[in-house]
């Protein structure tokens, strides 16, 4: 039987902390503070474990060496919280309505294509329920053309999401929504139409590096991700999403991220942490 190795007690040495913190920052964006500290112990001390490492100090030169590549990426996860559920701030699917009902309806209809990015989708229920406001909004045009993006830094959540079949306990909001026609029940679990999942393309990205498209779309849900970025990588993220929003388009954010000035970036507040895209604003790289 193999031993499992003792870590210190005594939490993360200063110096490994700046490793982890370094390799944080450069790798996705994320802004780690000393006061930190004993969070990224909580975080990856069990990680550390698993992978057999006897101490951090063998952990941080493996993360920082070539073979490491793949572990950097259970670093971010482990740093990074996926907690989602299905229509999760229900505003914000409130807003989706009346922006493909009241401002859009018309376009689709004489067949422009709907595109939505959930740009920090987790395990897909974000996805899932874009898809199903799509599908409630505009049923009645014939021929809809819709696409939704469903990004991720995480591998794993997005073989989860790619999955589509969730625990029903996890989908409760679905039954009190009444939109079990886009799913069915097998046994205890709740599973996508193929009407919904075709809809999606699930696909790895790191918002923090080039983004290997150039659409624009009319809506884009970006939350929770923000808050782990600093004033400067923020900035720099609420540029590039703005130059991919249409005219008239939405941003969704996470309930404690806010846009500071968000006329900088062609936008205004709309509503409970909700943009328009208002003009062509001023794009970052």
């Amino acid at each position: 039987m193999t031993a499992i190795p003792v870590l210190e007690t005594d939490g993360i040495s200063d110096g490994n902390f700046r490793i982890i913190a370094g390799i944080a920052k450069s790798y996705a964006g994320i802004s780690l503070s000393e006061k930190k500290k004993s969070l990224v112990y909580s975080r990856i001390c069990r990680r550390v474990r698993q992978e057999g490492f006897g101490c951090f100090d063998e952990y941080c030169a493996f993360l920082m060496s070539e073979a490491g590549s793949d572990e950097r990426q259970h670093l971010v996860s482990a740093l990074t919280t996926n907690v989602t559920s299905f229509y999760r701030e229900k505003h914000h699917f409130s807003y989706l309505e009346s922006l493909l009902r009241q401002q859009l309806y018309g376009r689709f209809e004489r067949g422009e294509e709907l595109r939505i990015w959930s740009a920090a989708c987790s395990s897909g229920e974000e996805a899932y329920s874009i898809a199903m406001t799509v599908i409630k909004c505009l049923s009645t045009i014939p021929h809809l053309k819709a696409k939704i993006l469903a990004t991720d830094i995480d591998s794993d959540v997005l073989q989860q999401a790619r999955l589509g079949s969730y625990a029903s306990i996890e989908a409760e909001a679905l039954f009190e929504d009444g939109v079990l026609t886009s799913c069915r029940l097998e046994d205890d679990r709740v599973v996508m139409s193929e009407k919904i999942r075709e809809m999606i393309r699930f696909r790895r990205l790191n918002l923090v590096e080039p983004w290997p498209f150039s659409s624009c779309f009319h809506a884009i849900f970006c939350r929770n991700v923000a808050i782990y970025f600093d004033r400067e990588t923020q900035d720099r993220l609420w540029g590039n999403l703005s130059a991919r929003i249409f005219p008239g388009g939405e941003l969704y954010l996470g309930h404690s991220e806010r846009i500071a000035h968000p006329e900088r970036f062609g936008m205004e507040s709309f509503g409970h942490n909700a943009y328009r895209k208002v003009s062509s604003g001023r794009r970052r790289s």
